[in-house]
């Protein structure tokens, strides 16, 4: 059965009980130092690559010396801007939403 406020099924909400403050968790107190969580972390999960995903990974690369001069062109205020592109980009964008 759907919980009538949020639709969702399952238990429905709970508000802090009169005699539980605002903060406590399972009686434990916010504010009591000597309460203390264990937490354990098992990285267990792990994602290996294809061998073809691999190459096309090394292949795909960058050219930094490309980067930088279009940094600087961009710092000089020598990069041509094509407005009408940017645009028409952004549509092809919005077409995909």
């Amino acid at each position: 059965m759907a919980d009538s406020v949020t639709g969702v099924g399952g238990r429905p909400l709970t508000s802090i009980k009169s005699e539980q403050q605002k903060g406590d968790v399972a009686g434990v107190r916010a504010d009591d130092k000597e309460a203390t969580v264990k937490v354990e972390q098992h990285n267990t999960d792990r994602v290996e690559l294809s061998t073809a995903a691999q190459a096309e990974l090394d292949k795909a690369g960058f050219d930094a010396e490309k980067v930088d001069r279009i940094k600087q062109a961009l710092a000089d205020g020598n990069y041509p801007i094509d407005a009408r592109r940017i645009a028409e980009g952004f549509s092809d964008i919005e077409k995909l939403l």
